[in-house]
């Protein structure tokens, strides 16, 4: 199971400095992704394209920077939904087009209304609700 992870407005509040990931939401995202021993994450942030996967994954704990597997590919911005069309590029690339994954993002425009997305709330980042959600996800998703 992938979960695709936006930073901005997730990891990081609007509110929050630009360089810089809210431990509390870090913290919450790391318990639910841990508590699911086949979840891998993705990174289509932004920052993916200023940062090298060693450096990304050195913004995390150990434990979960050991899950995140990689970034999606950075695509013309021609799609109608630019960020799910990165997750579709990036499954189909590793052979794995019809694997479960999930989003976590801020923006909804990004992705089609039938994607399987959790949809944070920019103010308040990945909370505990958040973390639940995906917690429920990754138990149904088994």
């Amino acid at each position: 199971m992938r979960i695709f992870l936006d930073f901005d407005g997730v990891l990081r509040r609007e509110s929050s400095p630009k360089s810089k990931l809210d431990d509390d939401c870090v913290r919450n995202f790391e318990l639910a992704v841990l508590s699911h021993s086949e979840a891998r994450v993705v990174i289509t942030s932004t920052w993916r394209l200023a940062l090298t996967l060693k450096a990304l994954r050195q913004l995390f704990p150990l434990e979960l920077a050991a899950r995140i597997v990689g970034v999606t590919p950075d695509l013309p911005e021609t799609q109608d939904y630019p960020r799910q069309a990165e997750v579709e590029a990036y499954l189909m690339r590793r052979g794995v087009r019809r694997s479960r994954w999930i989003a976590i993002d801020d923006d909804a425009e990004q992705f089609r209304s039938s994607a399987p997305l959790l949809l944070v709330d920019q103010a308040t980042g990945f909370d505990e609700t958040c973390a639940q959600r995906l917690r429920d996800w990754l138990a149904q998703a088994r």
